[in-house]
């Protein structure tokens, strides 16, 4: 009876073995085709709006804004109502400018660590810059059809100011169609996406200028 008890458990294990190890392999294949996909996207415009939950207001915070974002590194990232502020990036250096100041500030991702991780994070997410990623954060795909990826931090200090990045992808997977950035508090942000287009002729001027 032992020897039979022993049998049973040990083709169990076996079983949840060979059972995470396929969903390890479907997540590391999915992941590599969708670094693939991301590779034929050469730029991206948008509109999105940003959704804040915070739980002292029962009301959600909204603003609206563009995105650009064109390879290797340009990335234009503005805020247009109800407030105006943004910045962009072409290459190290970058512009940013606030609308109630109406003053523009240069800056250069050497020497300005909070751009470089803003930009850095953005840029990670348009062009799903998995190795990257996977440096930063442990990287769960809770669904594939749509596609639902979860990022966790990896870093202790990052682990105090955000628990959790919840990325929903476009149905075709080329592009995201909103993200949440989850706060220990409960607090959270979400950006939906809308009016994407793909691979469609930025003027250079973009990025160069407010």
């Amino acid at each position: 009876m032992a020897i039979v008890k022993k049998t049973i458990l040990l083709t169990f294990l076996l079983l949840v073995i060979s059972a995470s190890n396929a969903i390890a392999d479907r997540q590391s294949d999915f992941l590599k085709e969708l670094q693939t996909r991301s590779q034929s996207i050469k730029s991206i415009s948008s509109d999105f709006t940003q959704q804040s939950h915070i739980t002292l207001f029962a009301e959600v915070m909204e603003a609206k804004g563009k995105f650009c974002f064109a390879r290797p590194n340009n990335l234009r990232w503005e805020y247009t109502a109800p407030f105006v502020s943004g910045f962009l990036l072409k290459g190290q250096k970058g512009l940013k400018w606030d609308g109630a100041s109406k003053e523009s500030t240069q800056f250069n991702t050497e020497t300005s660590p909070e751009m470089a991780i803003i930009s850095e994070q953005i840029l990670a997410w348009t062009t799903m810059d998995i190795p990257w990623l996977q440096s930063l954060y442990s990287i769960k795909v809770t669904n594939y059809s749509p596609a639902v990826m979860e990022l966790t931090p990896k870093s202790s200090k990052t682990k105090h100011f955000l628990n959790l990045i919840r990325i929903f992808f476009a149905p075709d997977e080329t592009h995201l169609e909103s993200i949440e950035l989850h706060e220990p508090s409960g607090d959270y942000t979400k950006i939906i996406f809308s009016n994407v287009l793909l691979n469609q002729k930025l003027d250079q001027d973009i990025f160069l200028k407010e």
